[in-house]
């Protein structure tokens, strides 16, 4: 493989390849020098972002680089296509004053020869967010048309409708299309603030990715849309949990009455709750009414490191363990979605307490989620102080040899995958 050179880009968003600069990456907030073996073509659909008064860094003494031609030039990372875990940060140095940046994972990107090269591996071959696959906006918009016209009072619909068009959202184009995974946004509040937060923003100067849904689908509505898309797809999954909504435990008791409709009528497809797991009742009421699968949101296994992230009001790191606890009881499939950061995920020490939790808590399978965040902004809230890591590819391999049952991916797998 040819040398990776630096990229970097003017204030217009413009990305140039340094002619002589190598290209460095980052680890939590350590330089790192590139290993070529890292390195995957840019995938389809990935993006690239401009990382405002941040100038980039080169690799051979980690310099960071102001200008070039006279003019001052800035940072530039890539957003990588679902399906794809990134391994490296960006690297760069901040200006002081430096706005946080949007919720984004940012991930690094070098040029090798002319080509976009970034540090990364597919964590999941599930194709149901491949872009190939959304180039289809004529037919979304006609699917829209006919299953508001099926259902024009339903506001779970609507909400749905406004997903899959200006949020983009490719699951809400997926429920319209009549494939794969549906998603059930319900809720408006939440019990938690976490830093991350899509939806929900106060005083940080981010703006969300989206607006919470302002109107609350009733139980039948919500029975509506399940029994319309388990009926119409083969392995269709339908799951409450969204990016649009707040935490769904909070309307657990819709949410049993709507899955209780559904069981009744069939037992075809797979119902799944993603959950920050915050009310273990509440958690067991949805399974006693026929939930097949939870996924279980963690920035991390270290109790204080989840507690300054999320920032929960009124429940603990302890009743998320006691829901997985629940939860892996009652016999359905278990998910953590864990949010991967390099250089804090597979941080020595994370990975221990990781590894400590997987043998307290055997859960069926890790969703391996970027996390979409200033990685800055990240680290200084949850006190994270630097340690050294092992690569997450490392952590990967690591955790695929220590626990060979364990499912490693980046989607709510169907009923008929529980098992793979």
């Amino acid at each position: 493989m040819k040398k990776p050179y630096l990229a970097f880009c003017d204030k217009d968003g413009n990305v140039y390849k340094h002619p002589e600069a190598v290209a460095v990456f980052r680890s939590g907030r350590r330089f790192v020098k590139v290993d070529e073996k890292e390195l995957i073509p840019i995938p389809d659909g990935s993006t690239l972002y401009l990382l405002p008064q941040r100038y980039p860094v080169e690799g051979r003494r980690f310099t960071t680089i102001t200008h070039y031609n006279g003019n001052e030039i800035w940072a530039v990372a890539s957003f990588l296509s679902s399906g794809y875990l990134r391994t490296y940060l960006p690297a760069y140095v901040s200006k002081a004053g430096a706005p946080i940046l949007s919720l984004w994972a940012y991930c690094g990107l070098v040029f090798v020869g002319d080509d976009f090269y970034v540090p990364a591996l597919r964590i999941d071959p599930d194709p149901r967010s491949d872009p190939a696959l959304h180039k289809n906006d004529i037919e979304l918009y006609k699917k829209i048309k006919a299953v508001k016209t099926m259902y024009p009072e339903n506001r779970m619909v609507q909400q749905l409708s406004k997903c899959s068009t200006q949020y983009g959202c490719l699951c809400a184009r997926n429920f319209f299309l009549s494939r794969y995974e549906a998603p059930l946004p319900t809720t408006k509040s939440c019990n938690a603030l976490c830093l991350g937060c899509f939806s929900f923003q106060k005083d940080t100067g981010v703006h969300v990715s989206q607006y919470r849904l302002n109107r609350e689908p009733e139980a039948d509505e919500i029975a509506q849309v399940m029994l319309h898309h388990i009926e119409r797809v083969d392995r269709a999954v339908v799951s409450f949990g969204q990016g649009c909504e707040g935490e769904p435990l909070l309307r657990a008791k819709d949410l049993a009455k709507a899955i209780s409709i559904v069981r009744e009528k069939t037992s075809k497809g797979t119902i799944h709750l993603n959950t920050n797991g915050s009310l273990p009742h509440a958690l067991k009421h949805c399974i006693d009414a026929g939930l097949d699968s939870v996924r279980i949101s963690m920035n991390s296994p270290t109790e204080k490191y989840y507690t300054r992230y999320y920032r929960p009001k009124n429940y603990s790191f302890n009743d998320v363990l006691r829901s997985v606890e629940i939860a892996l009881h009652a016999g359905i499939f278990v998910s953590i979605n864990l949010f991967f950061l390099p250089g804090f995920t597979d941080a020595v020490s994370e990975v221990e307490h990781l590894l400590t939790f997987l043998d307290n808590y055997p859960v069926n399978m890790i969703q391996t989620r970027n996390l979409n965040i200033d990685p800055d902004y990240y680290l200084d809230n949850i006190g994270f102080e630097d340690e050294d890591a092992i690569g997450v590819r490392q952590l990967v391999k690591l955790l695929r040899t220590t626990y060979p049952g364990l499912q490693l991916g980046y989607y709510n797998p169907p009923k008929e995958d529980f098992g793979t």
